[in-house]
């Protein structure tokens, strides 16, 4: 396994994060790649069910695909938004949600047209997900200068060949960080442009776009917040910023699919 990048800052208290995401819901991982998925595959809420309650439960698989953010860098036990939100989820409806890991860190979203062709494929094939989700960092994608024909056609082929297996894709914005808001704030713009552009061109009941970047400034802007508030290091949200991402996640998943499952649509 390759190393990581040590963090730039230690993330928030575990009390903190609790504040945060209790105000959220009211007002609304190139260094390394877990190799086995059986290793990365993490079912949410495992807890005693002595009356068999889980056998009455649906489950579906959600294959995430997207950079260290996506993976839940910065916060102590990576604990991520996407992980967060699909939490939540579980915790208020009849489904629950076997989340496969298959992010990236350092990765671009050309990474598997690019660097590793028949990768997102394969792990598609081993993992069968119902659900497919696409939250790329970006930041990654700017700082090696991936020119928008490439990242464009990245995505469109991820969206695609996830379609092709019946999966539902769901494109999720990253997190406000502090780089997205400062120096690399107006490219950051350009490409979260370019993705939902690529998403809604398949003008498919089976793509839904979340954008949590967009929500998560206009949270900062009402509470009198910046990107401070939530700081793990440059790139990355600490705990508190994971949680308040999830939390506005998981209230899109509850606006877009109710208190149902997640199915493909022939």
């Amino acid at each position: 396994m390759r190393q990581r990048r040590k963090l730039w800052k230690a993330p928030a208290s575990v009390a903190f994060v609790v504040v945060i995401a209790a105000a959220a819901f009211a007002v609304g991982w190139r260094v390394s790649r877990q190799q086995s998925p059986a290793s990365t595959a993490v079912t949410l809420a495992q807890h005693t069910d002595p009356k068999g309650l889980a056998s009455s439960l649906s489950t579906e698989t959600v294959d995430v695909f997207g950079g260290s953010m996506a993976h839940g860098w910065a916060d102590p036990h990576d604990d991520s938004y996407l992980k967060r939100a699909f939490a939540a989820r579980q915790q208020s409806t009849n489904t629950n949600y076997h989340i496969v890991d298959r992010t990236v860190d350092g990765g671009q979203a050309d990474y598997f047209e690019t660097e590793k062709p028949g990768l997102y494929e394969s792990d598609l094939k081993t993992d069968k997900p119902q659900i497919v989700v696409l939250s790329w960092g970006l930041l990654n994608d700017m700082h090696a200068k991936s020119s928008l024909a490439v990242f464009d056609s990245a995505i469109h082929d991820q969206i695609a060949k996830a379609l092709a297996v019946h999966a539902v894709v769901l494109l999720v914005t990253p997190p406000v960080t502090e780089a997205s808001q400062k120096g690399d704030h107006p490219m950051q713009e350009v490409y979260i442009a370019h993705e939902i552009a690529d998403a809604q061109a398949f003008h498919s009941k089976n793509v839904y776009v979340f954008d949590v970047y967009h929500q998560m400034e206009a949270y900062l802007k009402a509470h009198h917040q910046t990107w401070q508030n939530y700081y793990g290091d440059s790139w990355h949200p600490d705990a508190a910023g994971h949680a308040l991402a999830g939390a506005l996640l998981a209230n899109d998943l509850v606006t877009a699919f109710g208190s149902g499952p997640i199915r493909f649509t022939s």
